[in-house]
């Protein structure tokens, strides 16, 4: 048997290319090499042979050998072997129609007994049963035996759950017979072993070699190949690390040693007939590899020996395992954004070798994403093996965000995500839609939400009050809604998913057209559009064999479309301005196998990442897939730990990269990292050297010396100074200069937030336009009959104004019932008012010249001839000490506009009573809070106020005096919407306290 190893600590293959050349050599033939066929588990290991040929030639062209790509002899990735013999065999089922069938199976099964309760659920759920079908197939279990599996332990939803199964695969086999197809496992199965009996009956002439394949393990007819191909005179087949010397009795311990890297060749040697001292070390060896890492495999085959070789560990041995640290260390970072940026500037530091090749192995696709990022920043495009998701493409985010749109009713947030798309111009120039998209949001989607749909859109840009916005608003909204055509609204009406299918890619189509291109050039073009429209085209045939579903059901289960195996990964494109570069590369941990760098990070080294958590899957519990033949999910573990083996010796410096945190939560270290460190620690060695990466990202962005700005205070001249100022405004000048130049000098309002709640602010002014209105209605008179009717309909005028939402208004109604009733009370309880004045604007111009400005809630002539004022609060009001010391001003400054006539229509006359009604309209809907001074009149503290107005006026609106930020930090609004612009937290810590 020809059986050959090259150990973990080789670059594998750069000496499997150097040895088949000098096989080639010998045999004197030019053509010796060309014909050579070699088996490698994936097509990036079979593009990594061929440049490792080319570096072992030493020539800049080869005829290289046969390489056959077999992806691991997965499910998902395996190749099929042309054979002769399989031209009587019916072809396979193309993926997506295979799903689209079983998920019309699937949709069978009721939600109560663990069946989908919507469509996208059960296209995963059908994912799940086509994986168990070639699990199945492959691992060569009989589906008839799974009624066998049912018996009187099981709970009842296992009972009807595997009845179920057994009839839905019955069904399958039934389906794929009238259809006169086969299965994809199934058809690999046959592929395989006729490949095997062909080679068996007639070997090739030429050489065959399987080389790499079966780390981890392999499925028995893989492992049926390979023993044809290692019988053959001219067949060879090389496995890679199974060289770590240990005793036959170990081996057979390997065999259930889920954990250990050898486990699956352990398995694949005694499915070949093999033992281990059938292997035989490779006879090659590169001369240019990089020096080997010999010491670190001996002690990582050690430390990650299985629990019946651990009685070593007892031997301390420092200096035999101190070598073996050299290039080896721990990256252990705070967070995974801090994991990110430190890995990105090892690779980075990694170029700064002439010639040298980094690489990132991780199977956590967010930790990746992260990585290329940063690497971003650097200048570095990474070759990720992966690639980006086709659902996360420029061109598939658009198409989610078409649907999410559509599905929630066109509220704010997701119509702008779509609308705001670099692809959606809806058949416009793409600055004028974007002119008027900018205008929708401005004018008519800030604040609460509009009403629901199309037309509610339409409502909320009519009542934009500038006539050239609301002209391009509605002229993009009818582009809109031509372009979305029958997908304008996902009801809940049944529809096929075809038809769904296609007035989704229609609506899309003519949402990303423009005035001089249609949409499918600008959906559908380049690298990154090319795999969507070939993957969309193979779903419409399988959509048509889905039954109908609800409309409103299609997003999620358009968005399933576009994830997982059926849907291709976008990678980045070579050969032009911004592709990858080519000595960086981020891999998965099956892309990873047989590559060799020159630095290697290991990242998200955690529990539940290396290895991912088992799960048995939604159909069969552990017990059953046992009793059934298949592989327990932990088998899985020993191919990552094997590949975590495997990659740690791939490169002279290698790096344990992990997070302390990972999603906000605390993780635990991978089994196999706590394992190395408890083993060095034994040793005396105190654990791995610390990756200096992370204090490096840490300074990243940090200045060589901070210098925080100083409080802003601008002081503009004072002719650009404003000559007026609202009596609302005299504390924030005050209180905090800066707000008020920000606000009243560079006119700065911050926007209301998206699909806003309505707040504190729109409940008041919706109180204040009821009570005004009320007034209007009763005519002055509030004591008229019709008084209570009256407030009934300036309740509905004021909603209807203010348009909440429906469920807010339904929250609101019966608050404002009960202050309608307060007020009522109110009114009749007082007898000396003559005439009342709501919502009144007023001004009179102080003595600097500076005109004072203002608007009273209510202001009450009484028969006395005196002044009553009222102000309206639906939070809490400002106590008695607040308005006398001039920290609530704004009513004495009232005062003093009223006494000396500044409100249209009222006489001057002396004010003899401030009142602040507070009404919440909660259980206690009203209170009447009138203002008593202490220590003295009214009239003195309107009189303060005013001359306190004056000096502060002509300090800041005819003088020089600077606009500093927050003078009196403790006496300064809580929460300003101007301390961001001020850079508040840059220096309000190092100044803190009070400054003049």
């Amino acid at each position: 048997m020809r059986l050959y190893e090259i150990p973990a600590h080789r670059p594998f293959l750069d000496d499997l290319a150097y040895g088949v050349l000098a096989m080639a050599d010998g045999l004197d033939d030019p053509a010796a090499l060309a014909r050579t066929t070699i088996l490698l588990p994936t097509r990036r290991a079979a593009r990594s042979l061929r440049e490792a040929f080319l570096r072992a030639s030493g020539k800049p062209a080869l005829l290289l050998p046969r390489l056959r790509a077999l992806a691991g002899l997965s499910t998902e990735d395996a190749e099929e072997l042309s054979l002769p013999a399989l031209l009587d065999e019916p072809p396979a089922v193309d993926p997506a129609r295979r799903l689209s069938v079983l998920t019309e199976v699937v949709m069978r099964l009721p939600p109560h007994l663990g069946g989908p309760s919507n469509p996208d659920q059960a296209w995963r759920l059908a994912l799940e049963l086509s994986t168990l079908l070639d699990e199945m197939a492959l691992e060569g279990c009989d589906p008839e035996g799974i009624p066998d599996l049912v018996t009187g332990e099981l709970a009842t939803h296992w009972k009807i759950t595997h009845e179920f199964l057994g009839a839905a695969i019955r069904y399958w086999h039934a389906w794929l017979d009238e259809q006169g197809l086969s299965d994809i496992g199934a058809r690999r199965v046959v592929t395989l072993r006729a490949q095997a009996a062909a080679w068996r009956d007639s070997p090739p002439k030429d050489p065959v070699i399987a080389a790499g394949i079966g780390i981890g393990g392999t499925i028995p007819a893989a492992t049926e190949l390979l023993r044809a191909i290692a019988r053959m005179e001219k067949g060879a087949v090389v496995l890679h690390g199974a060289g770590e010397e240990m005793d036959a009795g170990l081996w057979e311990v390997l065999r259930e040693a889920n954990s250990h890297p050898l486990n699956g060749t352990a398995r694949l040697l005694r499915g070949m007939d093999a033992t281990a001292a059938d292997l035989r070390p490779w006879p090659y060896r590169a001369p240019e590899a990089p020096a080997p890492n010999e010491a670190r495999a001996e002690l990582l085959a050690r430390a990650l020996r299985p629990e019946e070789g651990i009685a070593c560990w007892q031997e301390r041995e420092p200096e035999r395992w101190r070598p073996a640290l050299s290039g080896l260390d721990v990256l252990i970072a705070p967070d995974e954004a801090g994991e990110a940026a430190a890995i990105a500037l090892l690779l980075r530091e990694a170029l700064e070798t002439p010639g040298a090749r980094a690489a990132l192995v991780t199977p956590d696709r967010d930790l990746a994403r992260r990585v290329s990022v940063e690497l971003l920043r650097h200048g570095i495009l990474a070759d990720d093996s992966a690639g980006q998701p086709l659902g996360m493409t420029p061109a598939g985010a658009f198409l989610r965000q078409i649907g999410r749109m559509v599905e929630e009713g066109f509220a704010p947030i997701p119509l702008l995500g779509c609308l705001k798309h670099p692809l959606c111009s809806g058949g416009m120039p793409r600055q004028a839609w974007m002119q008027a998209v900018r205008e929708l949001e401005r004018y008519a989607l800030r604040g609460p939400r509009p009403g629901a749909g199309l037309e509610g859109l339409r409502r909320a840009a009519e009542a934009i009050r500038h006539e050239e916005p609301r002209a391009r608003v509605r002229a993009m909204l009818d582009a809109l809604e031509a372009a979305l055509g029958n997908f304008r609204a996902l009801e809940r009406e049944v529809r096929p998913p075809a038809d769904l299918l296609a007035d989704h890619l229609a609506a899309a189509e003519a949402l990303a057209s423009t005035d001089e291109l249609p949409g499918g050039l600008r959906l559908y073009r380049g690298e990154e559009g090319e795999p969507l429209a070939v993957h969309l085209a193979s779903l419409e045939p399988a959509m048509r064999a889905l039954p109908p579903l609800e409309a409103a059901a299609w997003p999620a289960l358009f968005d399933a479309l576009l994830e997982g195996p059926l849907a291709p990964g976008v990678r980045t494109v070579r050969g032009r301005k911004g592709a990858s570069h080519p000595r960086v590369q981020i891999l998965g941990l099956l892309e990873a196998r047989l590559q060799s760098f020159d630095r290697v990070v290991l990242g998200a080294l955690e529990e539940s990442v290396w290895p991912l958590a088992t799960d048995p899957g939604a159909w069969m519990s552990r017990p059953m897939r046992a009793a059934f033949g298949l592989p327990a999910p932990e088998a899985r573990i020993g191919r990552v730990c094997a590949d975590f083996f495997l990659s740690a010796l791939s490169a002279p410096r290698a790096t344990l990269s992990r997070a302390r945190k990972r999603g906000g939560s605390p993780t635990v270290a991978a089994r196999w990292l706590t394992r190395i460190e408890t083993f060095l620690n034994g040793q005396g060695l105190g654990g791995l050297e610390t990756s200096p990466a992370t204090g490096w990202a840490g300074l990243l962005d940090m200045p060589d010396v901070a210098r925080p700005c100083a409080r802003p205070a601008p002081a503009p001249p004072a002719a650009l100074r404003p000559r007026r100022i609202g009596v609302t405004d005299v504390w924030l000048l005050k209180s905090d200069p800066y707000a008020w130049y920000a606000k009243r000098v560079l006119k700065l309002r911050p926007l209301d937030d998206l699909d806003a709640e309505a707040d504190a602010a729109e409940y008041g002014n919706i109180v204040h336009h009821m009570v005004s209105r009320w007034l209007t209605l009763c005519d002055g008179d509030p004591r008229c009959t019709e008084a209570a009717a009256h407030f009934e309909a300036a309740t509905e005028e004021a909603l209807a104004e203010f348009a909440p939402r429906p469920g807010l208004v339904a929250y609101w109604r019966p608050r404002l019932a009960r202050i309608a009733e307060f007020v009522l009370d109110e009114e009749r309880r007082r007898d000396g008012v003559a005439t009342r004045h709501a919502e009144i604007s007023g001004g009179i111009e102080l003595p600097c010249g500076v005109r004072l400005e203002g608007r009273a809630d209510r202001v009450d002539v009484m028969k006395d001839g005196s002044l009553v004022l009222i102000d309206l609060k639906t939070g809490a009001p400002p106590n008695n000490s607040e308005i006398a010391d001039g920290r609530a001003p704004q009513m004495p400054l009232e005062a003093a506009i009223a006494a000396r006539g500044g409100f249209a229509g009222i006489p001057a006359a002396g004010v003899s009573s401030l009142e602040h009604w507070h009404v919440s309209g909660g259980w206690e809907a009203g209170t009447a809070v009138p203002f008593r001074p202490k220590d003295s009149t009214l009239p003195e503290v309107s009189e303060n106020a005013f001359e306190a107005l004056n000096t502060l006026v002509q300090d800041f609106l005819l003088g020089d005096r600077p606009f500093l930020a927050r003078p009196h930090p403790a006496r300064a609004p809580k929460g300003d919407e101007y301390d961001h612009l001020s850079r508040l937290a840059e220096w309000g810590g190092a100044e803190g306290g009070d400054s003049a």
